[in-house]
């Protein structure tokens, strides 16, 4: 991992918290307390109990004294320590430890019972400076223990100061455990909602945009972006981006590109800058990147190379830490396995269409006049399918059933094909079987099973007249209808070994005429708001020769 202008604060546990509870518990056994941390500071307010070192009097300063000097010889030596005052006062200390570093030292005294003795506590008030009559009351309250107690005490202590240490780290790890559970529950959830929408045959900008939205969700930042380099995967330059950060897309695409693509190409590992804005090695300033605080960024890896980066701008809350860039490189890598299958898929699609334009190809080549007939077809069908709004699914499909609309004819006589004049009616009955034998061809490839109704029912009227089976009305598919409308347009407006080409006008009304026979009259209503000219165009070349010839059935 690439760390640029980075910054973190150590964690430290809670002393205040384990004050108070430590002089809360040694409060109970009539004992004062003191904490202080590694660098002996003084944590909380000393908590005095035995009713003599009130605030201020000279017994408090002069216990505080002793304790100090306590704390600072356990502090050097790590070792609990028991020692008196001396005016006869007992004082306990022991360190406070987390994974054997020391984190503090805490301490407790208490006047003995013998302090109790005449001439003890005669001398006691003579070196505190204290009333006999007055501190006797107090002194027979505070002396619970005796001197002789103080070894054993002071195991209690210390077991009880460790016991709240351990106490202290189960909660922080508990808190951590809970926090880092939760994060990964997200992570999880995240990376099966990626899953749930990652099809092949999606485009990868789209994947990309939901990816984004989704971890934009989850990361606590401004926004996230994907960028795909076009040198090393697409076409085109890819950058999506979820979020507001004030950066144009491109200023942020020069950016990310410019200055931490080197880096991700370099090492291969995440980058990531916590304090973006003021570190010129990522570039800043006069390139629009101001806006840009902190970021991380890791690789997008196919094949081994890195083809694009995922990042994310401008946390919200924090730096960028192990955990952001944990979640990341999941997320990155599953879009990379993602726009990995979709390279693959494309390329395989590219083979199949490469080998169904070929066979296309190979089957309007057995008649001059039809080359590029099959092309056409599924041009037209296509224009018509987008025209009813289905779905880009369901174009395709109708878009390959006009393209495989003919491949039947495979099994029909060369010589009926290109027969200049009427056919007979044997020849037109071999004719009439190309529908059922193309969709016998393509019946046992699978990827192609949903484009066989609209290629077997292309010649199907609504009116019953058409064939194999003579269906009527909503019995035909609609991609049947669609690519039966496409094929006798082309047919109409194409040169055949019969007769020449229908001016356009002509083969429009044609359609128009026979709409609600043999055409679908919503389909018709569809193909007019077409513009027929730019279709044209499209198809071929415009044919001005005039023909008296009018089949709008044509497109045997």
């Amino acid at each position: 991992m690439t760390r640029v202008g980075t910054s973190s604060a150590s964690s430290t546990i809670d002393l205040k918290t384990v004050f108070a509870r430590l002089a809360n518990q040694v409060g109970r056994l009539g004992m004062s307390f003191e904490l202080w941390d590694s660098s002996l500071t003084r944590v909380g307010q000393f908590e005095s109990r035995c009713g003599l070192c009130a605030p201020g009097s000279g017994c408090q300063a002069r216990c505080l004294a002793v304790s100090a000097k306590a704390a600072r010889v356990v502090a050097k030596s790590h070792k609990p320590r028991q020692c008196s005052t001396p005016w006869g006062c007992c004082v306990l200390a022991v360190p406070l430890r987390r994974r054997r570093r020391l984190i503090g030292v805490a301490s407790m005294c208490y006047p003995p019972r013998e302090l109790l003795e005449e001439e003890a506590f005669q001398r006691f008030c003579s070196q505190m400076e204290l009333d006999s009559l007055a501190a006797r009351k107090s002194v027979l309250r505070a002396c619970r223990h005796s001197r002789n107690e103080a070894g054993a005490l002071l195991q209690v202590f210390e077991d009880m100061a460790q016991r709240e240490q351990d106490l202290r780290v189960a909660r922080d790890e508990l808190g951590n455990l809970s926090a880092n559970l939760a994060t990964t529950y997200e992570e999880l959830s995240l990376l099966y909602r990626i899953s749930g929408f990652t099809r092949v045959t999606q485009r990868p900008e789209n994947f990309l945009a939901r990816t984004c939205r989704e971890l934009l969700d989850v990361s606590n930042v401004s926004a996230v972006a994907a960028m795909i380099d076009t040198r090393a995967y697409a076409e085109e330059d890819i950058t999506v981006i979820a979020g507001e950060i004030g950066t144009e897309k491109e200023t942020l695409r020069r950016i990310l590109a410019d200055f931490v693509a080197p880096k991700l190409a370099k090492d291969g590992r995440a980058v990531l800058a916590n304090d973006f804005a003021a570190d010129n090695s990522v570039g800043c300033g006069p390139d629009g990147g101001g806006t840009i605080t902190n970021l991380i960024a890791v690789p997008l890896v196919a094949e081994d190379k890195v083809i694009g980066m995922l990042a994310g701008l401008n946390k919200t809350d924090a730096d960028f830490d192990s955990i952001d860039e944990k979640l990341f490189n999941s997320i990155a890598n599953q879009a990379a396995v993602f726009l990995s299958n979709n390279r693959l898929y494309a390329e395989l699609q590219d083979l199949l269409m490469g080998v169904l334009y070929a066979l296309t190809e190979s089957i309007d080549a057995k008649d001059p006049y039809t080359h590029g007939h099959s092309q056409r077809v599924a041009l037209v069908s296509k224009r018509l399918a987008e025209e009813c709004g289905f779905d880009e699914a369901k174009v395709q499909r109708i878009y390959l059933s006009g393209l495989l609309h003919d491949i039947g004819k495979i099994g029909v006589p060369e010589a009926v094909l290109v027969k200049k004049g009427r056919l007979t009616e044997e020849e037109f009955e071999k004719v009439k079987r190309h529908p059922s034998t193309g969709a016998k061809i393509l019946g046992g490839i699978r990827h192609l099973e949903d484009v066989i109704d609209g290629m077997l029912a292309h010649h199907e009227r609504p009116d019953g007249g058409g064939y194999p089976f003579g269906l009527r009305g909503d019995e035909i598919p609609v991609e049947g209808l669609i690519v039966g409308l496409a094929d006798a347009f082309d047919a109409m407006t194409s040169h055949r070994t019969y007769r020449r080409a229908l001016p356009l006008e002509v083969a429009v009304a044609e359609i128009k005429r026979h709409a609600g026979a043999q055409f679908d009259q919503s389909l018709v209503e569809k193909f007019l708001l077409i513009d027929h000219h730019e279709l044209m165009e499209e198809m071929h070349s415009p044919v001005k020769t005039p023909l008296t010839v009018s089949l709008a059935h044509e497109g045997r």
